[in-house]
């Protein structure tokens, strides 16, 4: 049962009420803590273009406060308007404490929120990897939103650490979705999740790092891994649509690396490009950039790879003739290496030959492939250099 005790002075009044005034305005001021924090450090494509919320953190700890400042508002009630009620000590007393327990946690949430900011980017990735996990053990799907805001992270993040932190997430999500159904998986979130890999690496708007570029390329390598495991006469999954966006996107990677000067990592490339049914025309590509940015070793490479890939493709040497083609037109040397290939795989290419591989680029519009095969042909008839025939 509650104490009455005499009225309180008019002073102790004035300052619970002043201590009232002050509590408001912090509050009033704390209101605007997550828009301050989301203008600070969310990254600002997250920010346009998210339909999520990721600010559930500050929203309880200002729910946290709010009950502060009601317990303050209620003394002062009790304080003004029932003046003899004991609450168990003096009421300014009372105030004080609570005050000076809105102010400690105000500053340790500004403190938290905004002096700790060094690796907000990536405590946003692992929750949105986390909702990510969630979703796909309720419904055995991504959630479209929340991989949609891992998507734009990934373009937007700078090269090295914060790609890297992209790139963990993606692979523990795919881990999530290839186990999910042991073959049977969902086919659309497989692509999905090889593609942002690829866009991460290759289309963001800081410089690349090669080391998630060789990491990403590992990554295709155990998905071909898992699907050629999976693959069966009744569920061919080696040969869908995943294994398609593989090599589609190693070309890109690889594409992007030459242009970058990563000539190191392309033997990796080569080894996950060959792991793909009917990549020679990926091989092609590869080849004819390597050689326009003066990377021979890799184009040679290719050309000792591309032929035995034209055959198991049933392409007829088609992509083989066609880079051969672009060594003769790269120089002397490149000419000649060319010639020597030929002459060492025991290949007198013949007219209907030459004809099947124009027509084949001129469908693929390569349009310059399909002019030098003309001039390539017309070289051949010269004969092959009688040096390299002596040295075969």
């Amino acid at each position: 049962m509650a104490h009455r005790l005499p009225k309180l002075k008019p002073m102790e009044n004035d300052y619970i009420n002043l201590i009232v005034e002050i509590s408001v305005t912090v509050f009033v001021f704390l209101l605007g803590l997550p828009i301050l924090v989301n203008q600070i450090f969310m990254p600002d494509d997250l920010r346009r273009m998210s339909k999520k919320n990721y600010n559930e953190n500050i929203i309880a700890q200002i729910c946290f406060l709010a009950v502060i400042l009601v317990a303050i508002v209620a003394v002062a009630y009790v304080s003004n308007i029932h003046e003899g009620i004991y609450l168990g000590a003096k009421n300014s007393d009372i105030v004080t404490v609570l005050f000076g327990l809105l102010l400690f946690s105000t500053l340790g949430f500004l403190f938290f929120n905004m002096f700790k900011s060094q690796g907000y980017r990536a405590k946003i990735v692992q929750m949105i990897k986390a909702k990510i996990l969630r979703g796909i053990k309720k419904t055995e799907q991504l959630d479209p939103a929340f991989f949609e805001d891992l998507q734009y992270m990934g373009i937007y993040s700078k090269g090295g650490a914060e790609t890297r932190n992209v790139i963990e997430a993606l692979e523990e999500i795919l881990t999530c979705v290839m186990e999910l159904r042991n073959g049977y998986f969902d086919s659309d979130g497989l692509i999905s999740i090889i593609d942002t890999l690829c866009n991460a690496v290759t289309n963001s708007v800081e410089p690349g790092s090669k080391n998630n570029m060789i990491e990403v390329l590992t990554i295709y390598k155990g998905i071909l891994m898992k699907l050629s495991d999976y693959n069966t006469p009744e569920n061919e999954v080696f040969y869908g649509n995943e294994t398609r966006k593989i090599k589609d996107c190693t070309t890109k990677i690889a594409l992007a690396a030459l242009k970058r000067d990563y000539a190191d990592m392309m033997p990796l490339v080569l080894n996950v490009i060959t792991l793909i049914p009917r990549s020679s025309d990926k091989l092609f590509d590869i080849g004819r950039l390597a050689l326009g940015q003066g990377q021979y070793q890799i184009a040679t490479n290719v050309l000792a790879e591309i032929m035995d890939r034209d055959n198991i493709d049933y392409l007829t040497m088609n992509n083989y003739l066609g880079l051969v083609a672009h060594f003769f037109v790269s120089g002397e040397s490149a000419r000649q290496y060319a010639k020597r290939s030929l002459q060492t795989n025991r290949i007198e290419p013949t007219p209907e030959q030459t004809r099947s591989a124009k027509e084949y680029h001129y469908i693929m519009s390569n349009f310059k492939t399909a002019d030098y095969l003309d001039h390539f042909y017309e070289d051949l008839q010269k004969g092959l250099d009688p040096k390299l025939l002596s040295e075969s």
